[in-house]
């Protein structure tokens, strides 16, 4: 995994972001455990005890260790971890990025947060030379799916039906092009 060259973005007063290390492994797993309402509906099942280690190596088509961040949202008091984001650079292309996860503890969602995180997400990657970040979200996960368009996110491709754990689904994959790459819709 790598720590880029530019800084990672400010949050708030609230929040802050740092790099992830095998250290906060456990603090990874216990973010999972609280997140299993989202890990149910993809899979099927509950959170696994190699949770956290399946985000560590987790890695899209076409990605590299060398490119990959894990980051985590840590509350600025207390310094616990709420959320955990895993960016991919170059993946599936130069200049995209992919947003594997952007995990946020129940009792932190619905509060402007991820709108905040993946604005402030898109300005660091856009200094980091992006042009466009992509993801995907597994179909029955309607209310994610929700959250990515009202962000601008267009559907792009919907893969066949995969099992994910015991759940088959299809995963629909979004983009959104960067105001700065010159690629920006309209």
């Amino acid at each position: 995994m790598n720590e880029f060259p530019v800084p990672l973005p400010a949050i708030d007063d609230d929040y802050t972001l740092r790099y992830l290390t095998a250290d906060d492994g456990p603090a990874v797993q216990d973010l999972c455990e609280r997140c299993a309402d989202y890990l149910e509906l993809i899979t099927g099942l509950p959170p696994g005890s190699a949770e956290a280690q399946s985000l560590y190596v987790a890695l899209p088509e076409g990605g590299s260790y060398d490119d990959k961040a894990l980051i985590g949202v840590f509350t600025a008091s207390g310094n616990a971890l709420i959320g955990v984001i895993d960016a991919v650079r170059d993946a599936p292309e130069p200049g995209e990025w992919w947003l594997g996860v952007l995990l946020l503890d129940p009792a932190h969602r619905q509060r402007g947060l991820g709108t905040r995180l993946t604005h402030r997400l898109e300005a660091w990657m856009a200094a980091l030379d992006a042009r466009a970040i992509r993801l995907s979200v597994m179909e029955q996960n309607t209310r994610a799916l929700a959250f990515w368009r009202r962000l601008g996110f267009v559907e792009i491709e919907r893969r066949p039906p995969r099992l994910f754990g015991a759940k088959e689904s299809v995963a629909i994959v979004l983009r959104r092009w960067l105001a700065c790459s010159g690629n920006a819709l309209p």
